[in-house]
């Protein structure tokens, strides 16, 4: 113990400095250095937000004050904005400035030829108050991918959540019923093209893109599960009703033993609990509810959520049968939103009633409470068509096997990083949030320990450190150096083959429900007029146009919004689940107001305030004249003389045993 360094040398050793992470900078020397280092050159980049407590705070390393939103200039946000060495300029940013209530992160996964994937590489985070446009996020994402490509890496592609801002996004990147006339991603040299057979008519996009967009999955299914929560969708299929009564009927009456379900499971409070969704899934619970009358809707709804978790989030999924699993899902939901679109309001009020009992708003013309939400569909059928690409880059040797691991696109690295920075408290401790600068210095102490991790476990060298691990990850680890196995039976008429099997099966499927004798009366009789038929609806509804250039500052009145007159559009859309997560801010306002009008007005008593300071230190404080005299206080102490309230959140752990 002797010879180890004290913290506090260690923090101020050049290499550590070397590692410091600063708000809205975007490490790409790092990347590089990070994907030399496992030899890989092709990586997936995930970005979501999380809540922070709103404060102000200095950063003595680089002089600058954090906690105040960063202006973006083409969507990127700007490094050490707020840099100022006058005390009133800082009181001009408290009045005036908004402050950040979340933290936005980049994280980049490196694609191996391995199932356990090697650590993330958090590129960078900032603060942000969520108001900003889709056409902002384009820019950003074309940034880092051109910036990556500078570097020698391959930005497959991109995933986040369901957020509608970043769906949009993505509908706009992939063309997805969207274009972008002034911003030509196809032209760029490095940009996807392959060939797609003339006779898929279930195909909806092109045969090029800059890069993939993949919705998290997870969150997909806790939507999925949210909406059979919502006190305003009463979703229907065919003559059977789909609710959560008759799991709460399963739980009443038959033995836990037999399903292993409680009621925490089907009314969750934390609506993003992915566990509960993999229990609602699994074979005993769809074997008990056969034995529940008039359950076969809740079955086919829990079967819908079933396949989307094979086909993206379980990891020794076959690409085959991934493929097969995601297009069922699209094909249930097609044909789904087919029937109600040609039911009559009418005739769907009228089915409901008589299965449950339920009245609905007759002024309300759209049909929106009977299907999932817009949302989750264009989750299903986006994931579903890049998935296909993706395949169709493997068969023509423009990407290697292992990106058909399909679970590693996903936005979990972010969660990740967001549950590894909360858990580094005490264990008595309520501290369990963090503000922006509390949130960069651990992860900056996270991504060090994951640079360790990475160097000891893929590249090991004599004198490396070595974590202890579990032994059955390390038996995984030495055993797994190879890719999933069917990638070798992956062609062309493999996937058309296996597309038509899941349209079959997902016919047979809603047979039962009385929708496929209905749609022949409508003259959908076949794959390809269902197709069309879809196509041709979407087309309609949902296709919109944004007219913004790639470096253009204000583009807002240049698009064209989309309007879906039997979903509910995007603006509220997933409302129950914006909801839970609109809690978390309640509690997490400063006021600015009353601030001191006159620098002679403020008290120092208590405070350290000096006369003079070292030159070496003299840009961490403000200099000032107070009585006449020249004084000099720290930056950090004038942030705390200029915050009026503490901010908290709603999930702080001290809140809630007050509450209690």
């Amino acid at each position: 113990p002797g010879v180890l360094p004290a913290l506090s040398t260690l923090q101020g050793h050049p290499l550590n400095k070397q590692h410091r992470m600063k708000e809205a900078e975007f490490r790409f020397d790092s990347l590089s250095a990070h994907m030399n280092s496992l030899k890989k050159n092709i990586a997936l980049a995930a970005e979501d937000c999380t809540a922070v407590i709103k404060k102000i705070s200095y950063d003595s390393f680089t002089n600058s004050f954090v906690g105040l939103v960063p202006p973006l200039n083409d969507g990127i946000p700007t490094t050490l904005h707020y840099q100022t060495d006058s005390f009133k300029k800082l009181r001009e940013w408290f009045s005036n400035e908004d402050r950040s209530h979340l933290i936005n992160i980049h994280m980049i996964q490196p694609i191996t030829n391995m199932q356990i994937a090697p650590n993330p590489f958090l590129l960078s985070a900032f603060g942000t108050n969520n108001k900003y446009e889709a056409i902002d996020i384009i820019r950003r994402w074309i940034w880092i991918f051109e910036q990556s490509s500078l570097q020698d890496i391959r930005i497959v592609g991109f995933s986040t959540d369901g957020d509608p801002k970043y769906m949009r996004a993505m509908r706009l990147v992939t063309g997805f019923f969207a274009s972008l006339p002034n911003i030509k991603l196809n032209s760029y040299t490095n940009a996807f093209h392959v060939k797609i057979p003339k006779d898929w008519n279930w195909y909806f996009l092109g045969d090029s893109h800059l890069f993939l967009c993949f919705q998290d999955a997870t969150h997909l299914c806790t939507k999925l599960r949210n909406r059979l929560l919502s006190r305003t969708a009463n979703m229907l299929i065919g003559n059977h009703c789909i609710s959560i009564d008759y799991l709460s009927t399963l739980i009443r009456n038959i033995p836990k033993l037999r399903h292993g379900l409680v009621k925490s499971d089907i009314f969750p409070q934390d609506r993003q609990n992915f566990s509960s969704c993999v229990k609602i899934c699994s074979d005993d619970v769809t074997n008990c509810l056969t034995e529940i009358h008039d359950s076969e809707g809740i079955i086919m709804y829990i079967r819908l959520l079933r396949s989307i978790m094979i086909a993206y989030i379980e990891k020794l999924t076959t690409p085959i049968n991934r493929l097969y699993h995601a297009w069922f899902s699209v094909f249930v939901s097609r044909l789904w939103y087919i029937w109600i679109d040609y039911m009559p309001k009418v005739n769907l009020e009228k089915s409901l009633y008589e299965l449950s009992g339920i009245t609905t708003n007759k002024k309300n013309k759209k049909k929106k409470q009977f299907f999932i939400t817009n949302n989750a569909y264009y989750c299903i059928e986006i994931n579903a068509h890049q998935l296909t690409y993706l395949a169709l880059l493997v068969t023509e040797n423009k990407l290697p096997p292992e990106v058909m691991n399909i679970y590693l696109f996903s936005s979990q690295t972010c969660e990740g990083m967001f549950r590894s920075a909360r858990s580094m408290s005490g264990t008595f401790s309520s501290v369990v949030n963090f503000g922006v600068q509390e949130f960069l210095n651990r992860a900056q102490k996270l991504s060090l320990l994951q640079k360790l991790k990475t160097e000891s476990e893929f590249y090991s060298t004599s004198g490396n450190l070595l974590f202890p691990k579990h032994y059955k990850q390390r038996k995984q680890l030495r055993q797994s150096q190879h890719v999933i196995p069917g990638n070798d039976i992956l062609n062309v008429g493999a996937i058309t083959k296996v597309v038509c099997q899941a349209y079959n099966d997902a016919v047979d499927l809603l047979s039962r429900f009385k929708i496929k004798n209905f749609l022949n009366t409508k003259k959908i009789t076949n794959m390809k007029e269902a197709n069309n038929c879809m196509q041709s609806l979407l087309r309609q509804r949902i296709n919109i146009q944004d007219y913004s250039d790639l470096n253009e500052e204000d583009e807002s009145s240049d698009s064209d919004n989309e309007s879906d007159e039997m979903l509910d559009s995007e603006s509220d859309v997933d409302s129950e689940d914006q909801q839970y997560d609109d809690q978390q801010h309640e509690a997490s306002t400063i006021s600015s107001d009353g601030i001191f009008d006159d620098i002679d007005g403020i008290k120092f008593s208590g405070m350290r305030v000096f006369d003079k300071v070292r030159p070496e230190l003299e840009k961490s404080y403000f200099e000032l004249e107070i009585k006449r005299k020249k004084n000099f206080i720290h930056k950090q102490t004038a942030c705390w003389i200029l915050t009026e309230n503490k901010s908290v959140l709603s999930n702080d752990r001290l809140t809630r045993v007050t509450q209690k």
